[in-house]
């Protein structure tokens, strides 16, 4: 979970400061979280695109409104995958000198590339979510357990993920 104070009194959107109060710790090789998770400006981090549509659009609409706003985010920021709930509370002054944003991440996966899976490699993803061996999801499918593993290496070579877990994220 991250606590961010977006301070909102400089004359562009851009300039407001992003201080982060409690920085997402759970660790990932995908991002430089604890770098990203620095004080600075809006102008600082690399992806405007996002932080104009889930920080800048909807702080100046829960400013607007005085609302506070809730909501999930799916983003993919280059080859990442975002999954996360986000609360922004509005400056109940109503001056609109700042929000605050409290944002749980539920996922940050890697989407590797994009891959087209026939109906074969679907079920075995399918059987591989619920926790099912190479043995059993053969027995299932009536194919051998040394086929679904080298099916499952060839998915992984398609899409350019290593493992399988991050094989099954990207399928989701």
């Amino acid at each position: 979970m991250a606590l961010v104070i977006i301070e909102m009194e400089a004359k562009t959107p851009h300039d407001w400061r992003a201080n982060f109060i409690q920085t997402y710790g759970i660790p990932t090789t995908l991002v430089d979280a604890p770098r990203l998770q620095q004080p600075r400006s809006l102008s600082g981090f690399v992806e405007k695109a996002f932080i104009e549509k889930h920080v800048i659009d909807v702080c100046q609409n829960t400013v607007a409104t005085g609302r506070p706003d809730f909501s999930k985010i799916d983003a993919t920021i280059r080859d990442i995958r975002l999954v996360c709930s986000r609360l922004i509370l509005p400056d109940p002054s109503g001056s609109g000198r700042w929000c605050i944003v409290l944002a749980q991440v539920h996922a940050i996966s890697h989407i590797g590339r994009p891959a087209r899976f026939d109906d074969t490699d679907l079920s075995i993803l399918q059987l591989l979510r619920e926790g099912l061996s190479a043995r059993e999801i053969g027995a299932a499918l009536k194919l051998s357990p040394r086929t679904i593993e080298h099916r499952i290496e060839r998915m992984k070579i398609r899409t350019g993920i290593g493992a399988i877990v991050q094989l099954l994220a990207a399928a989701s």
